[in-house]
């Protein structure tokens, strides 16, 4: 049976909302999940559906949830806090003796390609190399620590492409933005984040995970026939850049919307200035721009004003959008289509707009 989570009194009644939900669970065979809606300052529903583990312990809204790629908004938020800081620029080189990282420098090799990677192109996923496929750094070599896996990434494959001059989705340069921002601070990127983005607008429980459930944590399920120790098999921690953080559906919600907050101006605390993310936009590669959407420093977005980020691991399916009509939203789900994640992630996408619609008050569409 899917349970609605029953802390949902302090919200009006969306019987159409869980409804939907509920629909959708069973059609796709998720064991839990969990939604939020708001605008700007004003939380307008959350919940929790389903079961957090095998012991049908049920999800509840503040149940934390591995959230995958959806990090990558979070750390483009850091990085471009240091940039208003004065500490980086879009420019600024990354491997070359002078850059960010200078200690890695002497790997790779120095007459090719890496020395000219600058933080821009690790942002828009344009550094030329090391993509999220079979050979993708970030799931290999697991005992390495962060600073190893980067000589050994530098050393193992070569760049494919000259940096800036295609798009290639890639986990591991998260990860070495997450190395900039320690690099910087003298802080673990866990520990700056937590202080100067999250804090700062009321969002106090998320953590990066780890192999090991953390407290509140969910469980992550495989579908039937799927290894169900998958999800806990590689090294989540060493991810914490690209792929770590693990959140509540709330706190989705809350970090987009004090991401958007200096454009909303909804009431909402704010990250960055106005101008720092209209340039986290449209800071994109001109190739791969396109009316239907295009991929900027963190999130994808489209001429609609929409904005989003979606995460998939195994046992593991994410999302959070803004509107261009100033609403947020955040939904996790326990397990991922291991045939085709995007479909379960897209069908997910969809009936949040539909859930959306069915408050007129929202007015999501403007």
């Amino acid at each position: 049976m899917i349970m609605a989570d029953p802390n949902t009194s302090t919200f009006s009644p969306q019987p159409q909302i869980d409804a939907l939900m509920i629909e959708f669970m069973e059609n796709y065979g998720v064991p839990g999940g969990a939604l939020s809606f708001r605008r700007g300052g004003t939380l307008l529903y959350e919940a929790g559906y389903g079961f957090a583990d095998q012991n049908l312990n049920v999800v509840t809204t503040t149940s934390l949830f591995r959230i995958a790629s959806d990090t990558k908004a979070i750390t483009a938020a850091a990085i471009f806090l240091l940039m208003e800081r004065g500490k980086l620029a879009l420019n600024s080189t990354v491997f070359d003796t002078n850059g960010l990282l200078s200690q890695f420098s002497g790997f790779g090799s120095p007459s090719g390609w890496v020395p000219l990677i600058t933080v821009h192109e690790l942002l828009t996923h344009t550094s030329g190399g090391w993509p999220n496929d079979a050979n993708d750094p970030m799931f290999q070599k697991p005992e390495l620590s962060t600073d190893e896996l980067i000589i050994w990434a530098l050393q193992t494959y070569p760049l494919q492409n000259p940096p800036g001059s295609s798009y290639a989705y890639s986990n591991f340069g998260y990860c070495v933005l997450g190395r900039i921002i320690e690099e910087i601070t003298g802080q673990t990127y866990e520990a700056f984040v937590q202080d100067n983005v999250l804090s700062p607008i009321g969002i106090t429980d998320m953590m990066i995970g780890a192999i090991a459930p953390q407290p509140n944590e969910v469980h992550y399920f495989m579908p039937d026939g799927q290894d169900q120790n998958e999800p806990y098999s590689f090294n989540i921690t060493r991810m914490a850049a690209h792929g770590g953080w693990i959140a509540s559906a709330g706190d989705q919600a809350q970090f987009m919307a004090g991401l958007f907050g200096a454009l909303d101006d909804e009431g909402s605390s704010v990250i960055l200035t106005r101008s720092s993310l209209e340039l986290l936009l449209s800071c994109t590669s001109a190739s791969i721009a396109s009316p239907s959407g295009a991929y900027g420093c963190g999130l994808a977005f489209n001429n609609g004003g929409n904005a989003w980020h979606t995460g998939s691991l195994p046992g593991t399916t994410s999302i959070q959008v803004h509107t261009g009509t100033g609403m947020t939203w955040g939904a996790v789900l326990n397990i991922r289509n291991e045939d085709n994640d995007n479909a379960l992630a897209t069908a997910l996408d969809n009936m949040l707009w539909a859930m959306a619609r069915t408050v007129s008050s929202w007015n999501v569409d403007g």
